[in-house]
């Protein structure tokens, strides 16, 4: 996966898990600029991202991030499709 990911689709069949903060300090550390997250524990996702991106203050990363309860796939990729980001880089589509 070469440059940055400025674009990331997280759809949880799983639900979220401790074990998957590394994967989302992962996304911050490659420059994501917008987190989607829709399925199982999306507003939950959401929410561990937002604190993992401010962390302690002192080095906070900005990111966009929403949660779509209830949306399709379908719809989720659409609307990060349609978000503009500086790098505008395509959508990546993450499945957990």
């Amino acid at each position: 996966m070469a440059g940055r990911m400025s674009k990331v689709v997280l759809i949880s069949e799983s639900g979220y898990s401790s074990e998957h903060d590394e994967l989302l300090l992962s996304f911050l550390d490659q420059g994501c600029e917008l987190f989607c997250v829709v399925g199982k524990d999306c507003e939950l996702w959401e929410n561990v991202m937002d604190e993992l991106a401010i962390g302690n203050g002192e080095n906070s990363k900005y990111i966009t991030t929403t949660s779509h309860p209830g949306e399709s796939v379908k719809d989720v990729i659409e609307f990060a499709n349609n978000f503009t980001t500086k790098s505008n880089g395509e959508v990546q589509i993450v499945r957990i």
